[in-house]
């Protein structure tokens, strides 16, 4: 009989995140796995809160241009700019979190939004991006709805089973991702001014 032999230690703790570029011509996403160094804290060790705005992950099912400012129609959600609308299929909607955060990218010089989820969140989210890894396009992409808007729409690869999404594209700035911080968990972010509503 083989015993099986213990994972081994790592000193870095690894959190898949959810890179989102946009482009002006169309929409390119990647889900991407990064590399945290030991010494940030342990998102993962922080107990669960409840947030002040609920976030949505929904699989997309369809992705329409609006013509001529015309609102999406039915159940349709439209997007951060009011340019595309997204027919989404049922997902999950998370009220905690362990941790919601703005992060500068210094490689890449924009700015992130990470949410790292609670246990019972994470699990179900990688299910949810599982269903998703390899369907044909739009049915690979996973949106993040926040208060009936897409914020984006990320391609997975692959099962994110890690436990933390980071947002991540051009239009995010360090004002608006404080900003986003803020209206996820209604805390004081140093340097940001009061969100309007």
């Amino acid at each position: 009989m083989h015993k099986p032999l213990p994972a081994p230690r790592r000193t870095a703790r690894w959190i898949v995140a959810l890179a989102v570029v946009v482009v002006v011509a169309g929409a390119a996403a990647a889900l991407v796995m990064v590399n945290r160094s030991a010494a940030e804290p342990a998102a993962a060790d922080k107990p669960p809160f409840t947030l002040a705005t609920p976030v949505g992950f929904r699989p997309v099912l369809e992705i329409k241009e609006i013509a001529d400012d015309s609102p999406c129609t039915g159940e349709d959600l439209p997007d951060r700019d009011g340019s595309l609308c997204y027919r989404l299929a049922e997902g999950m909607t998370i009220r905690q979190a362990r941790d919601v955060r703005a992060e500068e990218l210094p490689d890449i010089d924009e700015w992130a939004l990470v949410i790292t989820f609670a246990p019972a969140d994470s699990a179900a989210f990688g299910e949810l991006s599982g269903r998703a890894a390899g369907q044909p396009d739009p049915g690979n992409k996973v949106a993040i709805v926040v208060d009936g808007v897409v914020l984006s729409a990320g391609t997975v690869t692959s099962a994110i089973t890690d436990g933390a999404v980071q947002l991540s594209g051009a239009w995010l700035t360090q004002e608006s991702s404080t900003a986003l911080v803020r209206r996820l968990t209604r805390a004081p972010v140093p340097g940001s001014e009061p969100l309007s509503r």
